[in-house]
């Protein structure tokens, strides 16, 4: 009876020993990702500001063609093209607007959701790097000039 008892508790050792082996070696494992994460480049954006002409802009897909002032296009080079992504906007007076409404250099005249007047505005920009060959150009901030 002695003897079956010492078999169990070596057995109970044995397998608490094997439990904390793997525990250790799963909190090894994750602090070794946690520094590899660390480590990785962390893919921030950097906001650049340009001032330039809209000169066609659509409302329901928040789609503009924008070119910035000092920057010459070549003849086959097409319009850069922002996706307008913020829902805060500042008019020609300075007035922040955070109603989710359009920006008034932006929008078209009576209801039209396109406009191709060519105003004047201040765009923050980020690049998207989306995977493909070419970048996502993001209009994160909007100031109206005209």
């Amino acid at each position: 009876m002695k003897e079956e008892r010492l078999a169990v508790v070596a057995m109970i050792r044995r397998a608490r020993v094997s439990v904390a082996l793997t525990v250790i070696a799963a909190v090894i494992a994750a602090l070794g990702g946690y520094r590899i994460g660390l480590s990785r480049d962390r893919h921030s954006a950097t906001a650049v500001v340009l001032t330039g002409t809209v000169t066609w802009s659509n409302e329901e897909t928040r789609l503009i063609a924008f070119e910035t002032d000092g920057v010459v296009r070549k003849p086959n080079d097409g319009d850069t093209i922002y996706s307008v992504l913020t829902d805060n906007w500042q008019d020609v007076a300075g007035t922040i607007h955070s109603d989710g409404t359009y920006p008034t250099c932006l929008a078209g005249d009576g209801g039209d959701p396109v406009s191709t007047d060519h105003h004047r505005a201040e765009l923050t920009v980020i690049d998207w790097d989306t995977g493909g060959a070419q970048w996502m150009h993001v209009a994160v901030r909007v100031r109206c000039l005209d």
